[in-house]
């Protein structure tokens, strides 16, 4: 009978008109991007649907990894602070640990934010409002199905009445046209009913953007107040790293080195150091700054340096050759070479001059430049006092100024961008006799020397054990580029030449020790005297605050010459004068 019904029907009822056909699939849009965005932002949540109990948050505390990580880090802290109050590491260790700790406390609020206001929200969408509206749905489908039966059996029963015309057919047919008004409101009612709740489904579109607007408000807010516990432990962290400001000192700017640490001296720590445990050594080992030192020792007495527990009491097993080294490494791995990053071209110019007055006022002008900074200026004064002295003692040590010339200029002066050969003898020969008359000339070319101590202002303690910096200042009293007269004046009269049967005392500029060399002897005029309103050379001064240097990015250049070729070119061009 079924199957009768269904192959007599004239047409299939509507369930739904275009408009609304329209709807409902803008509705299955919105169904499938909210189960898209519930899936993907329970993902994203450590602890979705552990409970919000006290318990609960307590146990999705434990498993966060910020709060897991803060936790070991504090902890690793503490066991550092154990073994040492003053460890950098340990205090930024409990720093970070409080601030990872903070951050998992805050993502446990934002994942509990989340899934009430949000997720939550979500999940009543789409098992509340999403499936009345299918049920409906698929209610009216039935009815439209029953109103499409009920219209193939009033059309069968009016067959039958126009074929027989009985009374009782006629009855039926009434009953059958009762039953389909009956059952055409019913669907007209599902109809409506589905309708309604389907455009307020769509009204709901601003109060489902609401719920993305609170996911990034909590966002927001979750990594605000990261920013803001990092913020606060920040000033925190940088206050302790101050306390180890100035490490690693070996490939650190000098002008960081000095303002890094309590260096009243303006002379670079290992530099100072390691001189005057050298004076206290004594000066008269053979072959300083020309011999090699025990790799192991030297390195070792780097990561004394490094470390800040180096001082004059550790030095008592240092030999001469291991000191020397160690301040030739530290020359060598300064970021700058002593002598002057942009005055490379200048110190080779005045090298190359041939005549000797031109080569003493360019040196003595160079010495006075604006672009060397003052406190390279200081501890060039310093080191060339030193080599001056080592080279007096030259019959003993076997270190003449020419020699130690060789051995020094390659770590105080090199290209920084290498334009010239490096095996250029003919550079590194100009270059050498400009450190070497430097040496020999030493107190005609530094006139404000006030000969104090070497260890003067030498820091007693190592400088590991400074919690803290100096407050920043300016170097006072050391000597300008203005009162250093600035680069471009005449220098003064260069020191005179020597005369070695005067009867008069040896002056200090010409040691018996170089009286019988002739190659950089100056012209015979007699030497000016020291300025007088030139300030001493090592006054107690308060470094500069400088920024922690980056990591080197360049290496000095390698020595241009072997010790030997320079000796014997030397040697041959004292012989061609003799023969003049």
């Amino acid at each position: 009978m079924r199957i009768d019904q269904n192959l007599n029907r004239s047409e299939k009822s509507v369930a739904l008109p275009l408009e609304l056909l329209q709807i409902e699939e803008t509705i299955l849009t919105y169904r499938q991007v909210c189960q898209t965005l519930h899936k993907k932002i329970s993902e994203g949540l450590q602890g979705g649907g552990k409970g919000t109990d006290g318990q609960s948050i307590e146990r999705r505390l434990k498993k966060t990894l910020d709060f897991s990580l803060g936790q070991s880090l504090s902890e690793q802290g503490r066991l550092l602070g154990k073994q040492s109050t003053s460890s950098c590491f340990g205090q930024v260790l409990q720093e970070a640990g409080g601030v990872c700790t903070a951050m998992g406390q805050n993502l446990v609020q934002y994942e509990v934010s989340m899934e009430q206001l949000v997720v939550q929200e979500l999940d009543n969408i789409l098992k509340t409002d999403l499936p009345t509206i299918q049920k409906e749905r698929k209610q009216l489908d039935q009815l439209v199905l029953e109103l499409d039966t009920a219209k193939a059996r009033l059309h069968a029963a009016r067959q039958e009445d126009l074929s027989q015309g009985g009374p009782l057919t006629g009855a039926k047919v009434d009953k059958l046209v009762e039953d389909l008004d009956g059952m055409t409101r019913k669907v007209d009612q599902a109809r409506d009913s589905l309708a309604t709740d389907m455009m307020s489904f769509l009204a709901k579109d601003a109060e489902l953007a609401g719920l993305i607007a609170k996911f990034l408000n909590f966002k927001l807010e979750l990594h605000s107040s990261i920013a803001e516990q990092v913020l606060v432990t920040q000033p925190k962290v940088e206050t302790i790293l101050r306390s180890k400001r100035g490490f690693p000192i070996f490939g650190s700017s000098l002008s960081s080195h000095l303002a890094s640490f309590p260096l009243p001296s303006g002379i670079a720590y290992p530099i100072q150091l390691c001189v005057t445990r050298l004076v206290m050594l004594g000066l008269e080992e053979e072959g300083l700054f020309r011999l090699a030192a025990g790799s192991s020792k030297v390195k070792r007495l780097r990561a004394e340096l490094e470390a800040g527990l180096a001082s004059l009491p550790s030095l008592e097993t240092a030999d001469h050759h291991v000191l020397t080294a160690t301040i030739k490494s530290y020359l060598r791995e300064l970021p700058e070479p002593l002598m002057g990053a942009e005055l490379y071209q200048d110190w080779l110019q005045a090298g190359q001059l041939e005549g000797e007055t031109d080569r003493f006022d360019a040196i003595w002008n160079l010495l006075q430049c604006e672009q060397l900074p003052k406190e390279n200026y200081r501890n060039i004064q310093y080191l060339f006092r030193f080599l001056h002295e080592v080279s007096r003692l030259e019959e003993r040590n076997k270190m003449s100024a020419s020699n130690l010339a060789i051995v020094i200029t390659p770590n105080v002066i090199w290209e920084c961008e290498a334009v010239h050969d490096p095996m250029d003898m003919m550079v590194g020969s100009a270059l050498a006799q400009v450190v070497e008359l430097i040496i020999t000339q030493y107190e005609w070319f530094f006139q404000n020397d006030a000969s104090l101590p070497w260890d003067h202002l030498l820091p007693t303690t190592p400088l590991g054990l400074y919690q803290s910096p100096l407050p920043p200042s300016t170097i006072a009293n050391a000597p300008t580029t203005m009162e250093r007269k600035g680069k471009g004046k005449k220098a003064p009269p260069p020191p005179s030449t020597p005369n070695v049967t005067s009867s008069s005392p040896s002056s200090p500029l010409t040691p018996a020790t170089h009286r019988h060399k002739t190659a950089n002897q100056p012209p015979s005029h007699a030497p000016p005297s020291p300025p007088q309103s030139t300030p001493s050379l090592y006054p107690a001064l308060p470094p500069s605050a400088f920024p922690i240097p980056a990591p080197r990015s360049s290496k000095p250049a390698v020595p241009t010459k072997p010790v030997g070729m320079l000796s014997q070119d030397r040697s041959a061009k004292e012989k061609e004068t003799t023969q003049l």
